[in-house]
């Protein structure tokens, strides 16, 4: 199943006008449909592209003050769109927060209340003034918050793109997150690639951001603060390679390389009655003993791991094997990562990856998931952003005494990896070691 989020930013330019004879075909290229991962289009505008011909949903924008009035006004009244997005960047714009509040009961929320329309918050940038801008719109307008908040984030560093989304959820939980412009800003192309794929599979494996858009499509660099590198579209209008795998590929893989994505993070188990009971009930499982060299080297970086914090070794299961195949088989056949039932796998715990390509899938996989040891600070599990750390808590949990992995390939070469874990780690509220 498709995770559909991406927003296309489509620049106004593209659009045909008086003056401007645009590219408006160009859109073509993305592939609209069941299939694409394109959720909606954004102009910054109120009129919707005459290209987009109803392919998917358009998000009109009540961008500046002057798109409080006249004809934009009346075109965001008249809108069929079920989602209206509001002030872009107010706090450089000189907007301030106790304006947008008073325009906000005046006009937005009417919208709401009248007409059923779902409002996104004034969307701001990420320094210190839009983040003060922002908390203090959202104390003005008290109960009547907006249904998404939306944000904005430039920057090099991905890790560092996660922290600031995932903290400014975290002061608005009940608000799922629109990130309505996002890009790196290194003019490396090879950091560029890095950034997008991770943020982009990042964003896509989390419930509570419902859309977001990569800036942005159009045939110039918009200002000398955002990237070259970084280019959707061509002077032509043609899609570069990052535009192209962006509209295309889920997860996103980097072009010419095996890259991984985890789902959104270790299986999590809940103790009923007493948890260490529910772990000890485990029934045998077939031991193996000789090994390919793909699934020892796995084997060994657990182990080596395991091993400097003090943990008795995993062993090879055969049966865990047969277990994790069977599921790799599946992910392959509707290509998408997502977890199993805790039904399905009773008594196992469960880490996942997918990569494009690779010709040692598990060591990989290992690797990739107990890389997860540097966001890992000592916490209960459930604390913390578990999303980040689960698959390195599970490969080195105490009680777990027992590995399998195996991987499957889809039509399309990529590889998805499954490995299974018993008994089980991630227990709510316990520690790995």
């Amino acid at each position: 199943m498709v995770i559909k989020k991406r927003q296309i930013l489509w620049d106004w330019t593209n659009s045909s006008g008086p003056g401007n004879p645009g590219v408006p075909d160009k859109l073509n290229q993305v592939p609209f449909g069941n299939n694409s991962p394109v959720a909606s289009v954004i102009n910054w505008n109120a009129w919707v592209p005459p290209e987009l011909n109803g392919r998917v949903p358009f998000r009109p924008m009540v961008r500046v003050l002057e798109s409080t009035q006249g004809n934009d006004w009346a075109m965001i009244q008249n809108s069929n769109a079920p989602i209206i997005l509001y002030f872009n960047e107010p706090e450089r714009a000189g907007i301030t927060p106790e304006r947008a509040s008073d325009i906000w009961r005046q006009q937005m929320l009417p919208l709401r209340k009248n007409k059923g329309k779902k409002l996104g918050s004034p969307a701001v940038a990420s320094d210190d003034q839009g983040r003060q801008w922002i908390e203090k719109f959202m104390s003005l307008v008290g109960n009547d918050k907006p249904d998404y908040l939306c944000l904005h984030y430039y920057s090099q560093n991905a890790d560092e793109a996660i922290k600031y989304l995932q903290t400014m959820h975290g002061k608005w939980p009940n608000l799922k997150v629109m990130v309505t412009e996002i890009a790196c800003i290194d003019r490396n192309y090879q950091n560029v690639l890095n950034f997008t794929v991770k943020i982009c599979n990042w964003m896509d494996s989390q419930d509570w951001i419902f859309e977001y858009g990569l800036f942005d499509f159009q045939r110039k660099v918009a200002d000398g603060f955002v990237s070259p590198a970084a280019q959707l579209m061509d002077a032509n209008g043609n899609f570069t390679e990052l535009g192209k795998i962006y509209v295309n590929q889920q997860p996103m893989k980097l072009p010419g390389q095996a890259i991984a994505s985890l789902a959104a993070s270790g299986a999590v188990h809940t103790a009923k009655g007493n948890g260490v009971q529910a772990i000890a009930n485990v029934s045998k499982l077939t031991a193996t003993t000789a090994l390919g060299p793909d699934k020892q080297n796995a084997l060994d970086a657990h182990n080596n791991k395991r091993r400097a914090k003090g943990l008795q070794p995993l062993a090879w299961d055969n049966q865990l094997e047969q277990n994790a195949l069977a599921y790799a088989q599946h992910l392959a056949q509707i290509g998408k990562l997502e977890h199993s039932s805790g039904d399905a796998r009773p008594n196992q715990g469960e880490n996942l990856a997918w990569a494009s390509a690779s010709s040692t899938p598990l060591l990989m996989s290992a690797n990739m998931w107990l890389a997860e040891e540097k966001n890992y600070h000592g916490e209960p599990i459930g604390q913390g952003d578990f999303g980040s750390y689960g698959h390195y808590t599970q490969c080195m949990w105490k009680s777990t005494t027992k590995v399998g992995m195996a991987s499957a390939k889809d039509a399309k070469g990529g590889v998805y990896v499954v490995g299974r874990y018993s008994p089980p780690g991630n227990w709510t509220g316990q520690k790995p070691y």
